[in-house]
């Protein structure tokens, strides 16, 4: 705890310096970063000695185009102790296992200093928001965690229909809500059809999806309080953020490096990143499959912080499917339901109509039939026996290039 707290205290200062200390302090810890996982780390050693690149090549941000770009399929194809720092013992790590929007199961592992920073970047985000210890916090997640009634935490599940949530709500009554923006969606809807004098809480605070215009003022109008946005990965930790200014989002440039890498295909660039934390399992000009589009203001914010912006996050529209049970199931339901899959690695969702959905399927070599009747009965407990669940095993999930490849797709049109 003491760590956290350390973590924490470091970040609510660092938000604030000027351009010309926060380069100095990205090119530091970048320096350390190469020489470390030149020195410790197998796959970067290789990576480094294929295109004669020496750690002393990169003196800070400005040499990182050096380095290739490093994806998940290329991690993944490595021996995992290849890409584990050999100081690190691996039953002294935390692995965790992220799919998301992706669709290409990833396991990072990591150490507990990492673990503090990334957890004192979420406190870092609700104190700026407003929170303070001791108010009551409501988090509406796909994490299975167990409420934590000393902080006075409480945890909510996107898998809950919205009318449970809407009901969680009124009886806990929290000062702040957190939660991914479907499910947060979906009970402000709720608590509107009903005409529900709802709770007012200060703020809420919404994540993993792309949050319109439209959604903003549905749950601004709902719950009366306003609504900040934030943008972060598991491996990454929280990225961006909004201040109370909501004028783009401020980079974490104290914690991780952020590339704009312009995708010909889009008016909007692909996002790399090099994580200035992670120790254990370093991720160097890490490619993440997201876009996003930068502010292209390079003005010190209204709120007096320094950091660079994005506008928005283009590539998270992960979409919602329809059924005849449910108007709209959020893509976490499904990706969450399949987790528990064994031999399910890479997949993807689609649907062109109401009840109806193609489960593409790369073949891993898994007993096809097994994986089949899983597969359609962990999503048909969500979608309803009705709907029709058409599997298909193919060689090859890569998207073409230029293209994020979204897990769960929606083709039904909306107009």
């Amino acid at each position: 705890m003491s760590s956290l707290i350390a973590s924490f205290w470091s970040l609510k200062r660092t938000q604030w310096a000027d351009r010309a200390t926060l380069r100095e302090m990205q090119d530091s810890r970048l320096r350390r970063l190469i020489q470390r996982a030149y020195d410790h780390v197998g796959y970067y050693r290789r990576r480094f000695d294929s295109i004669g690149l020496k750690p002393h090549h990169i003196r800070g941000v400005s040499d990182l185009d050096k380095i290739p770009v490093t994806t998940k399929a290329e991690l993944q194809a490595a021996p995992l102790r290849e890409r584990i720092n050999d100081e690190y013992p691996l039953d002294t790590l935390t692995a965790e296992r992220t799919s998301g929007s992706t669709g290409q199961p990833f396991t990072a592992y990591f150490d507990s200093h990492f673990i503090n920073v990334r957890n004192a970047l979420f406190l870092r985000v609700l104190h700026n928001a407003g929170y303070r210890p001791g108010q009551k916090l409501m988090l509406v997640t796909g994490e299975r965690k167990t409420s934590r009634p000393w902080m006075r935490w409480y945890y909510s599940s996107i898998e809950s229909p919205a009318e449970q949530l809407a009901e969680e709500f009124a009886r806990y009554r929290p000062s702040v809500l957190y939660g991914c923006m479907t499910p947060l969606r979906e009970m402000a809807a709720c608590l509107e059809s009903l005409h529900h004098t709802t709770h007012r809480p200060s703020v809420v605070i919404s994540t993993a999806e792309s949050l319109d215009a439209a959604t903003r003022n549905l749950l601004e109008r709902v719950f009366g309080a306003p609504v900040y946005d934030i943008y972060g990965l598991t491996e990454m930790g929280l990225v961006a953020w909004e201040c109370p200014a909501h004028n783009g989002y401020h980079l974490s440039e104290d914690t991780t490096i952020v590339e704009f890498i312009p995708d010909p295909n889009r008016n909007s660039s692909r996002l790399v990143m090099t994580n200035l934390e992670l120790d254990s399992m370093p991720l160097i000009r890490f490619q993440t499959g997201d876009l996003a589009v930068p502010l292209g203001d390079d003005r010190p914010c209204s709120c007096g912080r320094h950091s660079r912006r994005i506008a928005r996050v283009d590539g998270r529209m992960v979409d919602c499917i329809r059924t005849s049970r449910e108007p709209l199931v959020s893509p976490y339901r499904l990706t969450l339901a399949l987790e528990g899959v064994n031999g399910l690695d890479r997949y993807q969702i689609l649907q062109e109509r109401v009840d109806e959905l193609i489960v593409r399927i790369e073949e891993t070599g898994s007993d096809k039939q097994t994986v089949e009747n899983s597969v359609r009965s962990a999503l048909q407990k969500i979608t309803g026996p009705q709907a029709r669940i058409e599997v298909r095993f193919e060689g090859s999930l890569q998207p073409p290039d230029g293209r994020k490849f979204r897990v769960v797709e929606c083709r039904i049109d909306r107009t």
